[in-house]
Formats: structure tokens, C-alpha cells, sequence
């Protein structure tokens, strides 16, 4: 029982230090530990990530307008990734959008220079994210919030054991190395129960949103590069983010 928490503690360490910029310097490292089983509390971290932006969201609401605390709010939900995800959507419409042979949308993503469609991508991604949350009801904000991130990671983590990659080498592949099913069935208990605790059937609207984004985004992948990068998984984490946001705005809107 000591070394199954003792797995579990680094597990969840690893997953936590990959997908934030918060530092955790009280639970351990351990660098012959696969990468992939941490993948079962990605959304864990998700749900985490939910929990500290509702509650930046309750501050700000005290005593800011709506548009300065959206603002606002937005940027602490970028910064506490430090931005990974959003670097990799950038990449991502850079390598994806544009016409090229998959060679060269390979090199483009690993470039670290910003092109026209990643800066086109990335003011539409954060202009609509933030209209979206302004459009949501504040009694309905910080279920979102919560709901939001944690499917997101639900869908790294489906799509890393789901979609090929499309490298042999790189981050990809380490970060994948000892992902089976048992993390994928971890991982999907802590999203369905999120979604469904949260917004009672309507959360299955939600897990279906969030099913259909991110194989929209990973089929787009394996189409023009054959698989799914580092970067991708970032961007299939922004894209079913914002598709969530938008369709609980709507949601919210239809039902009062």
C-alpha cells in the first residue's frame, strides 16, 4: 500500500508539473517513473486549475466591472499553464492551416518563430473565450470554470492513447510511455463524474462537445502530419475548452 501512494503521489506530481507553471516542491520526483501513467490525473489537475480560477473569478467580482475581471480571469487562466497549451495551438495552426507537404509542417511546428495563422489563431481563440465567459451567468460561472479545464485534460489524455503519433521521437513519446487503458478509464471516471455532478444530464451534452472537438482537431492531425504532436495535444486542450465555453453560453442563454 506504501509504494502504490507512493506511485500515485509521483504520479500525480508529474502531471501536475507538466501541465501548470505552479511549483510543488514537497511531493517527489521520480525520473525512472513512466510519464504515460500520469496521464490519469490529468484531469485531476484540470479540476485543480477549475477550483483556483473560480475562486480568482468570486474575488474579482467583488470589486471589479465585468469586463475588467473577464479580462482579468483570463489571464491567470493562461499564466497557470504557462501558457504551454496556448504555444501549442499557436504551433498548431501554423503546421496545420496553411497549405504544405507534411515534411514541412513537421519543421514549421518545431520552428520557434510565430507566423501569420498562429497570431490570426490565437486573438480569435482568446477573443472568443473571453466573450464566452462574459456571456455565461455568474451563478453558472464557476461550474464552468471547473468543468471546463477538466475535460479538456480528459481529452489529452483520450487522444494520447487513442491517436497515433506522428513522430518517432520527442516529448510525445516520452510523455506517452506507460499510457494504457486503466489510465484512460482513471481519467474518464474523474471527467464523467465532473460533468455529471456539475450539470446533471446536460453534462452529457458536454462530454459529447468534448468527444467531437477533439477528434475534429486529432483527425485534422493525422490527415496533414499523420498523428498527433506535443502540440496538438495543446491545441485539442484549447479547442475543447472554448467549444465547451461557447456551448455552456449557449446552454445558459436557451434556459434561462
Amino acid at each position: 500500500m506504501k509504494d502504490f501512494l507512493h506511485h500515485l503521489s509521483i504520479d500525480f506530481a508529474s502531471a501536475w508539473r507538466l501541465l501548470t507553471a505552479i511549483p510543488l516542491p514537497f511531493l517527489p520526483e521520480d525520473y525512472e517513473r513512466l510519464s504515460g501513467k500520469s496521464t490519469a490525473f490529468y484531469p485531476l489537475v484540470g479540476l485543480i486549475i477549475g477550483v483556483i480560477l473560480s475562486s480568482v473569478d468570486l474575488v474579482f467580482g467583488w470589486w471589479l466591472s465585468d469586463g475588467l475581471a473577464m479580462a482579468l480571469l483570463l489571464a491567470v487562466w493562461v499564466s497557470l499553464t504557462g501558457m504551454l497549451h496556448l504555444d501549442g495551438f499557436m504551433d498548431a495552426c501554423d503546421g496545420l492551416l496553411p497549405p504544405r507537404d507534411r515534411a514541412r509542417r513537421l519543421e514549421i511546428m518545431k520552428d520557434s518563430r510565430v507566423g501569420a495563422f498562429a497570431v490570426v489563431g490565437v486573438v480569435l481563440l482568446l477573443l472568443i473565450k473571453f466573450n464566452a465567459l462574459t456571456a455565461v451567468p455568474d451563478l453558472r460561472r464557476w461550474a464552468t470554470l471547473l468543468t471546463a479545464p477538466t475535460l479538456a485534460r480528459w481529452a489529452m489524455t483520450w487522444s494520447m492513447a487513442r491517436y497515433p503519433l506522428a513522430r518517432k521521437e520527442g516529448l510525445s513519446v516520452f510523455f506517452g510511455q506507460g499510457l494504457g487503458w486503466p489510465q484512460v478509464v482513471t481519467a474518464s471516471g474523474v471527467a464523467v463524474l465532473t460533468a455529471l455532478l456539475l450539470w446533471s444530464w446536460t453534462g452529457l451534452v458536454l462530454l459529447a462537445v468534448t468527444w467531437l472537438a477533439t477528434t475534429l482537431v486529432a483527425r485534422l492531425a493525422v490527415a496533414r502530419i499523420g498523428g498527433l504532436t506535443g502540440d496538438i495535444y495543446g491545441a485539442i486542450c484549447e479547442v475543447v475548452e472554448i467549444a465547451l465555453l461557447i456551448t455552456i453560453a449557449i446552454a445558459t442563454s436557451l434556459t434561462g
